[in-house]
């Protein structure tokens, strides 16, 4: 008898134990924007650096020189301004079904074009993957929603509070690489580096103190 109790105790702490460690899980699997809200696919949002003072602004796209085309801009830089929230992005799910953006999930990435000259090169990608490089830099011109474009897809985990980091995987979760930001020619750009860019998600704003969103 005293054997039932104590293997029915131990059962019971186990699941109080294992549903209280689910709970934060389930809480922090959706990203979240500075308000504290879900993150939706239909929504526009500035990507700002999570330090304010000396640690710059939002992201924005440049012509460093080493692009594609001439067109449009397609290095993603920070902007050194920390009161600039730089261009707004979408950030699409590789399930279209999905409407809240969960971490750990493939994602595209794709910045609100200022003309649709250049709606063609707005979708974040890895340059030179799976191509050998020394620094895999990170711009844009990658085809929205293509499951076969591999480096395009990226990932969203959270660094605690409403901070982030963003990562590429491209073959499994194991094999993550960060994303942060390296020097060029006087800018701070995207890349694969070790160190991770720690950044919030500010939900934009219209003129008239509305949120932009598609709804």
């Amino acid at each position: 008898m005293k054997i039932m109790l104590l293997l029915f105790s131990l059962a019971f702490l186990f699941s109080l134990t294992t549903s209280t460690n689910d709970a934060p899980n389930q809480l922090s699997s959706v990203v979240r924007d500075t308000d504290g809200r879900p993150l939706k696919s239909n929504t526009r949002y500035s990507i700002h650096a999570a330090c304010w003072g000396e640690g710059g602004g939002g992201l924005l796209l440049f012509n460093l020189g080493d692009q594609e085309q001439d067109r449009c801009p397609t290095s993603v830089v920070q902007t050194l301004t920390d009161t600039y929230n730089g261009l707004g992005a979408y950030i699409k799910p590789k399930d279209s079904k999905q409407d809240k953006i969960q971490e750990s999930s493939p994602v595209n990435i794709k910045f609100n074009p200022r003309g649709s000259l250049c709606d063609d090169w707005t979708v974040l990608k890895v340059d030179s993957y799976p191509e050998p490089a020394d620094k895999y830099t990170i711009s844009t011109g990658a085809k929205l929603g293509n499951p076969l474009d591999q480096n395009s897809w990226f990932q969203i985990k959270s660094l605690g509070g409403s901070a982030y980091k963003l990562v590429f995987c491209p073959h499994d979760e194991e094999n993550c690489k960060d994303v942060g930001l390296v020097d060029q020619r006087g800018y701070r750009r995207l890349a694969i580096t070790e160190d991770a860019w720690p950044f919030v998600f500010i939900k934009e704003a219209s003129k008239y103190g509305k949120a932009l969103s598609d709804e």
